[in-house]
């Protein structure tokens, strides 16, 4: 692993530790056993900092999710994927991954690449598991928003039993109008 890597996987233990909202590069540098100076050398800028770092987190748990729909002979079911977002482990890389959406709706202009890359890759891996239809995208987009509002209410809340038989009820409506799907 090379100096910029190790810096990354350094930085990206510390937004999961800390988050980004008040984030200096003099307190993370001083952290990870660093400078800010070399911060910036490895990554221009904090922006480009955490875009990197980001990048790493979205490709670690889509990768993560795609083995376990693998596991689950590549056709993962909402709640073996609700299941997989609220694991403690993982749900931290998901509330970074909010906390960080949130920032590129509040600043555009730096995180813009980041709002579309990420909400495009995320349809990508919610289609695969749901069956070809012409509305299979339409699908994975409601898929999306009603899994993107049960874990913010888990995380604002913590109310794991209620979250998850909201998740199962979106599931059985869902199968219910399944064959309106495919028309």
């Amino acid at each position: 692993m090379n100096r910029r890597d190790e810096l990354r996987d350094n930085a990206l233990n510390y937004f999961l530790e800390h988050g980004l909202a008040e984030l200096s590069l003099r307190p993370l540098a001083e952290h990870i056993g660093t400078s800010a100076r070399l911060l910036i050398y490895h990554f221009e800028s904090k922006e480009k900092l955490i875009t990197v770092v980001m990048e790493e987190v979205r490709s670690r748990v889509q990768l993560s999710v795609m083995k376990m729909m693998q596991a689950n002979r590549g056709e993962a079911s909402m709640e073996s994927f609700w299941s997989w977002i609220t694991d403690k482990e993982n749900i931290r890389y998901v509330r970074l991954l909010f906390e960080v959406q949130v920032l590129a709706m509040q600043n555009p202009a730096i995180y813009a690449q980041f709002l579309s890359d990420t909400s495009s890759s995320w349809l990508d891996v919610l289609e695969h598991g749901i069956p070809e239809s012409a509305q299979r995208r339409t699908i994975a987009t409601l898929c999306s928003g009603v899994i993107d509002g049960l874990v913010l209410e888990y995380m604002s809340t913590g109310d794991l039993d209620r979250t998850t038989a909201a998740l199962k009820f979106f599931v059985s409506l869902l199968s219910q109008h399944s064959g309106k799907f495919s028309k």
